[in-house]
């Protein structure tokens, strides 16, 4: 198999996985078996045994395969990946500090507030940005297949979150989905919501825009 349908594997084994085992059917059944403790330690487990091969796999074929697009040389182009990959961390860093209803953080509100109004899934739609901005200037077919997985996966594991939420807890979270969106500004552009500046964390925030830039400047060095 070629480096890059390695990526494609361990892509759909990371994905798969993922989304088999967060199902509503398969997750109650392994709860109950297990207990919930056993069981968030096998779904990590079952995570670093297909992220570490994608990676190790991709690290060592990147920039490889046909080369589908170049958008380095257009106008605009490294600004624009540059922007939206660091919004991508910043959101990625604010997720940690204002958790969604969606994931299994206690701290997490069940009302739209600071980046979920902005999309409920901020941690996902953060991988989403961060791996749309490297496809756009990385056009080699294994590139393509490692970073625009991110934003077909962010979408579609989102998306199968929220069908699992809903069927499990819908009574409590009817508002929270009311009013909230899956792609960001969604809920905002159709009148569902308006942004509040004070409700965001903005100290995450800057320490998710640090981060990126220190990766911009050693970006060069690192990832050739």
């Amino acid at each position: 198999m070629n480096g890059w349908g390695w990526v494609a594997f361990w892509w759909v084994a990371f994905a798969g996985s993922h989304i088999a085992l967060s199902s509503a059917g398969m997750r109650a059944k392994l709860i109950e078996r297990l207990g919930a403790g056993p069981f968030a330690g096998m779904y990590s487990l079952v995570a670093l045994a297909t992220f570490v091969p994608l990676v190790w796999v991709y690290w060592h074929n990147r920039h490889g395969g046909p080369q589908l697009w170049s958008m380095r040389t257009a106008p605009g182009a490294i600004p624009f990946a540059i922007i939206l990959a660091a919004a991508g961390i910043a959101m990625i860093a604010g997720s940690f500090s204002q958790p969604s209803v969606t994931g299994m953080d206690p701290r997490a509100v069940t009302r739209a507030h600071g980046l979920t109004r902005i999309t409920r899934h901020p941690l996902f739609m953060g991988l989403a940005l961060w791996g749309a901005a490297h496809a756009l200037v990385n056009g080699f077919l294994a590139d393509v297949i490692f970073f625009g997985a991110f934003p077909v996966y962010g979408i579609i594991g989102a998306a199968h979150q929220d069908v699992r939420k809903q069927r499990e807890d819908a009574r409590r979270l009817r508002a929270f989905y009311d009013e909230t969106s899956l792609l960001p500004f969604w809920a905002i552009i159709t009148g569902r919501n308006r942004l509040e500046l004070s409700e965001l964390p903005l100290a995450a925030l800057g320490i998710g825009a640090a981060v990126a830039t220190v990766i911009y400047l050693l970006h060069p060095t690192l990832f050739r």
